[in-house]
Formats: structure tokens, sequence, C-alpha cells
């Protein structure tokens, strides 16, 4: 509060947000969303934190703030979410906890020009001037694509198989994302069959369902405003079909900063990792002195190092339970948790939560440690659930009780509210209890809860979102629908095709979906150990699947293949995982001098660096979430690159030069050598040479052939790169 003393609205806000830069910097993780409070403890977040926290930030020294998501990129394979901040009459955007020496500025400027839609959640009946996509009681979701890129109101028509017009279908604007057709607008046609969004200028698909009937177009909105879907597929079909996606071009907005104005804006940078940096020094730099009967000396400081500003708290529970107790699988218990509980988690939670194997008559030690032990079920904020169902909800039952007996009682107690929780974060096992109101996500978390509260094993899988209960020896999928107890299984094995390149991976090169009430939604295996190695044997419920897969060129533009199929009781389904071929492309962007030293300090030429005919150069910026992604994409490759064993100069331009960058976190290649571009002199004379234009948009990333010749570009912000980069060597 004291530092935007007797500031304008519009220096307090830079002002609120160099402050966050100093509490939280940028890191991925998984979805579940920390409080503020928390991501300030741990010193890092993923976009969906920097920006949750620096709204908070805002709101509390009365600057009204929103947090706006893309919800996917047209150009690559990701989503990112920022802050707009309303000064004096206007909405300004900022990158969360990246402060830029002005407001309407940040790395994600030029991507959010090729944007197909940008939107905010608001509480209640918005009455701005926006576009709303969805509205109800409780809250809406605002358009905002218009507020950064041109956007065009696309209208859908959808008819019946004899022409006539559909009322209440549902219309899916889906863009083409980690290997899924992804919803950004959703809309239900009125009582002409008419249905309508303002959408960027790119590729999309469009899809509209009633029922179990449906049908898709895709359409391109840079030529078209008007399309017209007749719902005549019904699940069942099985047939490929084949789409190319291109994304809108974007537009570059040149903001002329003075010399003066970037220099005192990147020293504050400095400063401020400074400060982030001391605070983080405090964490634990190795384990100490230790006793624990239950753990190695390996396993507690992999729990206490990961729990970063939490270390206090998952210290205390280890050290609590250092004694060798018979039914206490304490590694195993800690194991359950995903990082980010370790970084939130309190110690006295996770006391209660602990329980014992007592039951070797009843399961197995694997079944004990897999559904009844975990404190975790999905996504959820960890809640002291186990003692408060004992108590409140067992006497419902008698001794003998069934999974069957928690699954009836929560049919008839509970009920499910589609609209309520419109935020979707999930409801404590507690609250479903004392509510008898849930969504369906919160509901199945309660009814793992209360099974393993009531010693019945069982588990959600959080990749198919199916239920698994323990009986009669196995585990058994369960159902709330049609009155199921228990689902039919087959099984699918997916094979890769003999002349692939690269290994295909889940979530970004190919998804698994199912029908469901006349659309596909996707399981989510990412970093699933089933889907680690090919062939990949899935056991599945009885249904109508939809394999998707894609390969993504460099200017963002997908192939697209879509195979439908059957899954059906007790047989095996086989399916290749294809990957269109991408269509070789000439590129060249000029020469450059194999003489020129990039780095002062350094004899080496250009020339000394290349190996096998090629050089990879990057020039980067280690403070911004691009060539953050970047280090994360090549060190994804990083066997590869070092097989490859040509030279990755990683080029770091003076003025973006800071201490709170660390390589040795990364893990990337041996053959990554970093340098430093005194005032960018080496990366300017590339540019002025070869006549290309940088604004600012890092990382850039050229390929260089043995003549000098740069034979590949990415620039600006992209997932993928380091694949890409290595498909082109």
């Amino acid at each position: 509060k004291d530092r935007i003393k007797d500031m304008s609205m519009y220096d307090a806000a830079l002002e609120v947000n160099h402050w966050c830069h100093e509490k939280v910097a940028y890191r991925p993780s998984d979805s579940r969303t920390s409080s503020p409070l928390a991501t300030i403890k741990t010193s890092y977040g993923r976009c969906g934190e920097e920006s949750t926290f620096t709204v908070t930030a805002m709101r509390a020294v009365g600057i009204p703030a929103r947090q706006c998501y893309t919800p996917r990129w047209a150009h690559t394979d990701s989503n990112h979410a920022w802050v707009e901040v309303w000064i004096d009459g206007k909405w300004y955007y900022l990158g969360a906890c990246e402060p830029d020496a002005r407001l309407d500025m940040g790395w994600f400027s030029f991507p959010s020009t090729r944007a197909m839609m940008v939107h905010s959640n608001a509480f209640g009946k918005y009455k701005g001037t926006e576009e709303v996509n969805h509205q109800t009681n409780l809250f809406s979701r605002v358009n905002m694509l218009g507020n950064y890129t041109e956007a065009k109101k696309v209208t859908v028509n959808v008819i019946d198989e004899v022409g006539k017009p559909v009322q209440d279908a549902v219309v899916d604007f889906k863009l083409y994302n980690y290997a899924e057709y992804y919803p950004i607008v959703t809309r239900t046609t009125d009582s002409q069959g008419v249905a309508f969004a303002s959408v960027g200028k790119g590729d999309l698909l469009i899809w509209a369902a009633k029922d179990d009937a449906y049908n898709y177009a895709k359409i391109d909105v840079r030529e078209s405003d008007n399309v017209t879907i007749q719902l005549a597929r019904n699940s069942g079909d099985e047939y490929v079909e084949l789409f190319e996606m291109m994304p809108p071009k974007g537009v570059v907005n040149n903001i002329n900063l003075t010399q003066e104005e970037i220099n005192v804006n990147n020293c504050r940078l400095q400063y401020e990792d400074s400060i982030r940096n001391a605070y983080m020094a405090t964490f634990p730099k190795e384990l100490g002195k230790f006793s624990n009967e239950n753990l190695t000396e390996e396993q507690a400081w992999h729990y206490i190092h990961n729990s970063e500003g939490n270390y206090a708290e998952i210290q205390k529970f280890i050290n609590d339970n250092s004694k060798k107790t018979d039914g206490l699988f304490l590694n195993e218990y800690l194991a359950s948790m995903s990082m980010k509980d370790l970084r939130d988690a309190k110690a006295d939670v996770l006391q209660a939560q602990l329980t014992y194997y007592k039951s070797k008559d009843k399961y197995p030690k694997d079944v004990f440690v897999k559904g009844i032990l975990p404190a975790r079920i999905s996504n959820e904020f960890l809640y002291c659930w186990r003692d408060y169902l004992k108590k409140n909800f067992a006497p419902h039952f008698d001794k003998n009780v069934t999974y069957s007996d928690v699954l009836d009682w929560t049919k008839n107690n509970v009920t499910i509210d589609v609209e309520g929780n419109y935020f979707n974060c999930p409801i404590s096992p507690m609250g479903v209890y004392e509510l008898r109101y849930s969504d369906k996500h919160s509901r199945d978390i309660f009814f793992v809860a209360a099974c393993r509260a009531l010693d019945i094993p069982a588990y959600l899988d959080n990749a198919t979102n199916q239920l698994f209960v323990y009986e009669n020896g196995d585990w058994n999928i369960v159902t709330f629908e049609e009155g199921k107890p228990a689902a039919e299984t087959g099984m699918l094995v997916l094979t890769q095709p003999k002349d692939l390149e690269i290994k295909p991976v889940y979530r970004t090169h190919y998804t698994i979906a199912k029908f469901d009430g006349g659309d596909f939604v996707t399981f989510d295996f990412k970093n699933d150990e089933r889907v680690e190695n090919f062939p990949e044997k899935l056991e599945l419920e009885v249904g109508y699947y939809m394999l998707s897969t894609g390969n993504r060129l460099s200017d963002g533009t997908t192939m697209s293949r879509l195979e439908f199929f059957n899954i059906v009781p007790g047989k095996t389904v086989s399916k290749q995982v294809i990957l269109r071929p991408l269509v070789p492309r000439d590129e060249f962007y000029g020469n450059i001098d194999l003489t020129a030293k990039p780095q002062k300090s350094d004899e080496r030429s250009v020339a000394d660096f290349i190996k096998k005919d090629k050089l990879v150069v990057c020039f980067i910026d280690p403070n911004r979430e691009p060539t953050r992604h970047l280090f994360k994409d090549i060190t994804a490759y990083k066997k590869e690159f070092e097989k490859w064993n040509g030279n990755i100069l990683m080029v770091i331009p003076s003025d973006k030069r800071t201490d709170a960058f660390d390589r040795k976190k990364w893990n990337l290649p041996e053959n990554c050598i970093f340098m430093y571009d005194e005032n960018s002199e080496w990366m300017n004379r590339i540019l002025s040479s070869t006549n290309q234009s940088f604004v600012d948009n890092y990382p850039l990333v050229y390929i260089v052939d043995e003549k000098g010749g740069l034979i590949f570009k990415s620039e600006g912000y992209r997932i993928g790169t380091g694949e890409l980069i290595y498909k082109s060597l």
C-alpha cells in the first residue's frame, strides 16, 4: 500500500506488478491453482497462478482488475492467462508478475493478435459493452478478443435430417490444440436453429449436436462468416477424416520505448530477481540432521527439497512420523501427493489424513496403497475428510457396507447441479455431504472419499474420469449413469508406424476421446505410464471413440487426422497412431558472416561452432516465459540433440542478462553453449544483413548451414520448437 501512495492509477498498476515480480516468477505446474498466499510462499507459479495472484494484489489496493484467458492458442499447443486493469475509464493489459515499462505491453502482445478467443469470467450478469459468450444468473463469460485483434462474427445454422431448424442444439466453436479439437466458445441455438460467436480469423471446426445426433464442418473465418450443419451423423460410424487447420497470421504492434525506459525497467527487474532469490535462498540446501525409520535420507530430501517455501510443514510432518509403526507406509503416502501438494499442504492436514494398513485378510497391500492410503483423489485441494466421513457418513450403513450401498446413497441423496459450480473448483467431500448438491466431478471425488473412509478401496482414474472399486479380488469400473452398477470393457491397442522419425507423444501428437451425448470427451493420458511405450494397451469402457492426431508446421498450420471407431465388450481393437507427413518447405532467410564472433570476449567465430554442417542459434530472454518453454522443449529432446552432437548457441543479449537465471536447473543438452551478445550487436548485424525485422519477440531461433545460410527460423512464443528444430536438422 505504501509503495503506491500518491501515484496515479496508471503508475500504481505498474508498481503493483513490480511488487508481484519480487514475489513470484513463472514455472509450469499442474492445473490446480494455488491460492495467492501459497504462490507467494513457493515464489513460483504458472500463468494461471501468476494472474490470479496479480489480480488479487491489484484489487487489494483498489485497482479494478480481471484475469484474461486465451483458452487455447491457435498457432501452438498451449494457452495463456494475463491481467487487465481498469485505469481512469479504460482497460489496459499487462503480463502478470512480468512488469514492462508501460501498460499494454507483454511478450504475448504479438501472439494475442493470433488468438481465436480471449475471454474473462465475471460474477453475475455482465452489463459491459463486450459480447458475452455464456451467461447464467450466477456468472458471465465475456468475449474480450476485440481488445487484442480483429474479431469476426460467425453464424451457425443447425438443421435436422429433413432441413428443419433445430432449437437448443449445442454448438461448439472448436480449435485444434494439444492434439484435440477444443471448444473455445459453446453456444445454444435459438428457435430458428441459429447460434453465433465472434472469433479470430483462422480455421475452426464447428461441432453441433443434440442428443446423440451430431455433425461438424470446417470453416475458414478469413473467407466465410456463415455455415450450415445438418445433424446427420450418429454414433457407431467408423471412418477417417482429414483437415488442414491454419491459424491467424497476427500483427506486429510496435511500442517505441525510449532507451532510458528500457534500461530503468531492466534494472528494476534484476533487482526484483535478487529480492526473490534472497528469499528462495532461505529454503533448505541439504537435509541436515536426520533420523526417520520410515524414510531413507534420499526419500526425505526429495520431499523436503520439492516443498520449497512450504518446507517447514513437510519437515514437521516427516519428523512427527519418525518411528516405525506397523502398517505405516510413509513414503507411499507422500509419493501419492502432487508436487504442488508438497508446496501448499499443511502438516496437520497430512497427519489427519494418514491411515494405516490393518486389513491384511481383506485386500492386499498394493490395493491399500492405491485405493485407501492416498489423501489425494483428483485435482481438489487437500481436506481433512477421512475422520469427518467416518463420524458423519458411516452411521448411514451397517458394518457390512459395500460400494453399492455408497453408490445408491449418493444417487438418492446428492442432486447434480450443472450450473452452481461455474468455476469448476472441486467441492470438498464434506461440502458435498452437507450441501447434498454437487457437480458431477465433485460427486465422484466424494464417492471415492466416502469409500476410503469406510475401508472400501476406490480411486478415480483422472485420465478417463472412470470410477474404480476393488471387489472380489479385482478392480471394477462403476458408474452413476443409467443405473448400471458396473461397465463392460474392451481393449484398445495403439501402435507406432515404423516409418515415423519421432515417437508420438500423448497431448502433443495424439489423443483419444469417448463419445458422450453428441460430442467426444478427450481422455487426459498426458504423462501417464500407460502411454509411455508402444504398443500401448488400454482397457476402455465399451463405446464410440475417436483417435485424433496432428502434425504442426513451423507457421502453426496443423495436418489433422481423425479416426472414428468402436470398442466392444471383451474384444481387442488395434489402431496405428498415424501422423500425416509435413510437406517440406524450402525456407531461406539469407546468409550471415561466418567470420563474425558471437561474443566479443570469445575468439571463436561462427564457423568454429559449426559441426556436421549445421549450427542452432537461439537468441533468448531467460526472464520470460517463452524462452523457458524453449528450454523445456529442447530438454525433452536432450538425448537426440546430444547424439546429433552439433552445437546449440544460447545467446543472451546483454540487456536481458540476469543473475536470476540458472541454466543448471534446466538439464539442457551438453552441447548447449551460453554466450552474451553485447548490446545485441551480433543479432542486429544478422537482422540487418538479412533484411529481417524483430521487435523483442524472443526467443529468436535459427539453423545455420555450413555456408552461413539461415535455413530455419522460429520467432516468439511457440510450444514444440525443440521438436521442430530436431526435425529440421
